[in-house]
């Protein structure tokens, strides 16, 4: 054999001894055992009209490329199988570069039932109110009822369908979709159903706040009565009115005036119906008073004329 044949044997020889080396090594890594925890459960084949009950996880071992509990696919297969109880075997579906060793359980207890069907009316919460100065006017839900479906034992726990509103950032009407929460009898939502429709159309009518505050009438005269007579009390009536508007309109209102009174040619006492005139953004109840005026002559005093004089 020549030094050239020898030379080239033993570098095939150091080749495969580093390719056997790189196999071990990436065999170490790559492929190992595996015991998974969490892997969720689902059923398949279920025949319409039904729901099943059963464990929601299980555990997986495998022998191979590592895995996390999301790449697994565990599932019971019900097809055929009508309302009632049954035990039925964990699958997994096949992965490539992995082998499944075990499942635990291996089989599981599976409770068919037929789904149910309920009518019931969507209620609204507001959990966030409008900013300062607004407030809810009204508030219509479309639709007004929703469809629950689900195992009967799920649906006897529901005591309300309610749509929570959010309006910390509206200040005129709006329409907002809005999911539908169904609540136990202790506010806390139910799992495990299905809510039709799953959202609803909420239209809310936001408007100011309105109070109400009550203010002394102030009759406001002019002019004066001919030469030789004189003014004497004026008194309103009611003496009292109630102004309505928001907070911030009413802030620091104490009276509300009439509109002018002319006294110019009027020598007797005399009553006149007239109307108020409250601050702009404010409303008065009543809008209208009495303003009786004294009028004598020097050194007289007169009373008021009686109504209809």
């Amino acid at each position: 054999m020549t030094e050239t044949k020898t030379w080239h044997l033993k570098l095939i020889s150091v080749i495969m001894a580093v390719l056997l080396w790189l196999f071990i090594t990436n065999e170490n890594v790559i492929i190992r055992q595996q015991a998974i925890p969490g892997v969720r459960l689902q059923a398949i084949n279920i025949s319409s009209g039904l729901t099943a009950t059963y464990p929601e996880e299980v555990r997986v071992s495998i022998v191979g490329t590592p895995r996390s509990a999301r790449e697994i696919n565990a599932y019971l297969d019900l097809n055929g199988k009508e309302p009632g109880v049954y035990t039925v075997p964990v699958q997994v579906q096949p992965m490539p570069g992995t082998r499944v060793s075990s499942i635990t359980p291996a089989e599981v207890r599976v409770e068919i039932t037929e789904i149910q069907e309920y009518i019931f009316p969507v209620a609204h919460r507001v959990n966030q109110e409008p900013p300062a100065g607004f407030r809810v006017a009204g508030v219509d839900i479309t639709p007004a009822k929703c469809v629950v479906r689900g195992e009967q034992t799920k649906i006897n726990q529901v005591a309300s369908l309610v749509t929570f509103l959010d309006l910390s950032s509206q200040q005129d009407t709006a329409a907002l979709r809005t999911k539908v929460t169904a609540l136990d009898r202790k506010g806390n939502p139910v799992e495990g159903i299905e809510i039709l429709p799953s959202q609803v159309q909420t239209y809310v009518v936001i408007e100011k706040s309105q109070t109400y505050t009550v203010v002394a009438v102030k009759p406001t005269v002019t002019g004066s009565p001919p030469e030789g007579f004189t003014v004497g009390a004026v008194v309103a009536d009611p003496s009292e009115v109630t102004l309505i508007g928001s907070e911030q309109a009413l802030a620091g209102i104490e009276s509300v005036n009439t509109k002018p009174i002319d006294l110019t040619g009027h020598n007797r006492s005399f009553r006149q119906e007239i109307e108020l005139t409250p601050r702009e953004g404010t409303r008065v109840f009543p809008d209208k008073v009495t303003v009786m005026i004294d009028i004598s002559a020097s050194g007289q005093q007169d009373k008021p004329d009686k109504p209809g004089e």
